[in-house]
Order: structure tokens, then C-alpha cells, then sequence
């Protein structure tokens, strides 16, 4: 059994590699421009180790999407699962969300701009039980904020987008170089925005 159990893990970190290398020549060479070649040197695995795993570059795509989506979403649930206060939790969730951009960059990156690519497909089950989990999660929390009176009462799509949008828009900015104020003062200025568009007060 011993044997067995450390196959699996050999052949989770080998997975594990061949998808950061995929991300990081995704991320230098472009997806149109990355061979299978490129990510199989820079993983220093062989052709067919590569292709055992994945049987073409798209269902590698497919796979570092998941990988990333999955990432960010499972540090965002553990907030819901750990955070009683409204205020701090909803300056988690920003703080979270946006140190999360700052410290995997190429995977935002990545997230952002193939979120919408026809590779995506075959993932559409695996992403669907994803998203439903953390949809899931997110309404649970502000539903039981929304019946102490801490919350107003309004819709999912109201909530999600008074709390993520404006900090979508500062990650396209930041993505793009071009935002002025630090990762630390948009949490701040975020937080509170977000506060004063959701809270009872």
C-alpha cells in the first residue's frame, strides 16, 4: 500500500509541474504560441509523460484554468467558514481577493483573459460544480448577515456586485499597470465602499 500511496503522489506533482509549466509558457510565449515541446522542457518531462497526463494542449489549458480557479476559490470559501464579523468579513473577501491577484499574477492573468476560450468546454461540468460550491458559499454567509440585520436584504447579483465589481475593475487596472494606489490603501478604500453599499447602516 505504502508503494501505491507514493506512486499517487509522484503522479500528482508530476501533474502539478506540467500545469506550471504550462502557465508559466502561457504566460511568456502566449497560448497561441506555446508547443507542447516548449511546456515539456520546461516541466523537464518527456513527450509521452506529458501526453499521458493530457492528450492535447487545450486539455492542458483547460486543466491550469481549473487548477487556478479552484486555488482562488477555495482560500476564498475558508473566510465564509472562519469570519462572524459582516465588516471583517467583507474586508477579507477584498483583501483576499485582491493580495490573491498580487501574489499569483500570471494566474490571474490567465483566468482573466481565457475565461471565455473554447478549450473551456470540455471543463464546463468540473466548472460548473465549482462555481455552484462557491456561489453557494457566498450566499449562505450573507444570507445569515442579511437575517441578523447587519446585511440589506438584496439579491445574489446585487451582492456580488456591489462587493466584487469595483474590485474586478481595480484588477484590470492593476493587471494593466496602471493603477497609482497600493495593493494595502484599494483594500481600505474597497472595504469601505463595499460596507456602505451592503450594510444596514
Amino acid at each position: 500500500m505504502k508503494k501505491l500511496q507514493s506512486r499517487h503522489a509522484a503522479s500528482g506533482k508530476r501533474i502539478s509541474d506540467i500545469i506550471q509549466a504550462a502557465l508559466a509558457c502561457f504566460t511568456e510565449l502566449g497560448f497561441n504560441n506555446t508547443s507542447m515541446a516548449d511546456i515539456c522542457a520546461r516541466a523537464n518531462a518527456s513527450t509521452g509523460s506529458v501526453y499521458h497526463h493530457f492528450k492535447s494542449k487545450e486539455l492542458l489549458a483547460a486543466a491550469v484554468y481549473l487548477e487556478g480557479i479552484e486555488a482562488y476559490q477555495s482560500g476564498l470559501l475558508k473566510i465564509f467558514e472562519t469570519e462572524n464579523d459582516p465588516f471583517r468579513g467583507i474586508s477579507s473577501i477584498i483583501e483576499y481577493h485582491l493580495k490573491w491577484v498580487q501574489k499569483n499574477p500570471d494566474w490571474a492573468q490567465f483566468l482573466f483573459q481565457k475565461r471565455h476560450s473554447a478549450f473551456l468546454v470540455e471543463t464546463e461540468d468540473t466548472l460548473l460544480t465549482l462555481n455552484k460550491k462557491f456561489k453557494q458559499g457566498i450566499a449562505d454567509w450573507f444570507k445569515c448577515h442579511m437575517k441578523a440585520g447587519a446585511i440589506r436584504p438584496l439579491a445574489w447579483d446585487m451582492v456580488i456586485s456591489l462587493l466584487l465589481g469595483p474590485c474586478q475593475e481595480y484588477t484590470k487596472l492593476y493587471m494593466s499597470k496602471k493603477t497609482v494606489t497600493k495593493i494595502n490603501e484599494a483594500v481600505h478604500e474597497l472595504s469601505l465602499a463595499a460596507w456602505r453599499s451592503l450594510s444596514q447602516e
